[in-house]
């Protein structure tokens, strides 16, 4: 009952919450200006991740209910660090190295606060595997990846929130089934604040979160991955996340190869995403949005549905899954590799 308590809060605080962000974004002049690579023709307030950040943390600090501290520190204080980082990379801009620098000092903060990847279960063998000095950089390389895998997906209005609702969802469900029910109620509040910011923010948005709500969201999805489900025993419960997150995955690994292979910085903007490419096929904004959360909830499901079911089948019944999805979205050419023809940055893909 607490974890749905807690949804409702932040759902409640993020409704009204925003309107206010998106009111001082405008008297402030915190507008995203369209430009080449923009699927937006007109000035856009940023400031949303403000709104996100404020209603998850407020209502997971206002519940009453057992909820993870060492979580819910590194949210609120690691939270902050990586959400005025993006703030100033929307506001002022940053060059790649520093903003790179800021989400690896965001890991070192969330590392600081007790959240780590110290150990793994083996469910195989059912031992545990400790990871002694690894630990910090196979951490770090968690949240860091969270963070650019959510800010990747930010190229449509409502398909990073929209994302991060699902897998937030899907992990409220694998930390109960992995036995971190404290982990619940965070994961909640994530959901909740993501979708009381989503209706402001659906085709016409009318607020951004730019980099700032982004790089918050992703470290929050690391966080609670981490304290939840790295290290339980049921392997599956791990998957289940990270198959709602095989959109922005999938894209991530495409772009980095697509931009290497012409030549250029992984870290260099164009304008040939996944949802880039669903456009040219004729789709609408809302339909290639629609889509991606279908194929998102769906392979968040699966991994659900997976972990109830003895391991050797759960993760042949995943893997043939994401291989005829992969396999299917590079023969529609959604995936294929081709030449980089847009160099220009726009607000928040990457």
């Amino acid at each position: 009952m607490g974890t749905a308590y807690t949804f409702l809060m932040a759902l409640g605080l993020s409704l009204g919450l925003t309107p206010v962000v998106r009111a001082l974004a405008r008297k402030t002049g915190a507008l995203c200006y369209p430009n080449e690579r923009s699927v937006h023709r007109v000035p856009v307030p940023y400031l949303g991740g403000v709104s996100i950040y404020l209603a998850s943390v407020l209502a997971v600090s206002l519940i009453k209910s057992p909820k993870d501290p060492v979580l819910v520190r590194a949210l609120t204080y690691g939270g902050v660090f990586i959400l005025i980082v993006g703030l100033v990379d929307d506001l002022v801009g940053l060059k790649p190295w520093q903003k790179a620098l800021g989400q690896i000092l965001s890991g070192v903060l969330v590392l600081a606060l007790r959240i780590n990847i110290s150990f793994v279960s083996d469910p195989w063998s059912n031992t545990v595997k400790v990871l002694g000095f690894l630990a910090v950089p196979v951490t770090l390389f968690w949240i860091v990846s969270f963070e650019n895998l959510i800010n990747f997906s930010d190229g449509l209005d409502g398909l990073a929130a929209g994302v991060t609702a699902i897998t937030a969802t899907v992990i409220v469900f694998a930390a109960n089934k992995a036995g971190a029910p404290k982990v619940c109620p965070v994961a909640a509040a994530i959901a909740g604040s993501v979708l009381g910011f989503l209706p402001y923010n659906f085709h016409p948005a009318s607020i951004f979160m730019g980099d700032a709500g982004a790089l918050y969201l992703g470290l929050a999805l690391a966080s609670l991955s981490i304290q939840g489900l790295v290290k339980s025993a049921v392997l599956m419960s791990v998957f289940a996340p990270l198959l709602a997150l095989l959109i922005p995955i999938s894209d991530a690994a495409f772009a980095i190869i697509r931009r290497r292979s012409a030549g250029m910085p992984a870290s260099r903007a164009d304008r040939d995403h996944l949802h880039h490419r669903l456009l040219e096929l004729g789709l609408g904004h809302r339909q290639c949005v629609y889509i991606i959360y279908f194929v998102s909830m769906g392979f968040g499901a699966l991994g659900l549905v997976a972990s109830f079911i003895p391991l050797a089948q759960g993760v042949s019944i995943a893997g043939v899954a994401v291989v005829a999805l992969l396999l299917t979205m590079h023969r529609t050419g959604l995936l294929s590799v081709r030449q980089v023809r847009n160099r220009t940055d726009d607000r928040s893909s990457t």
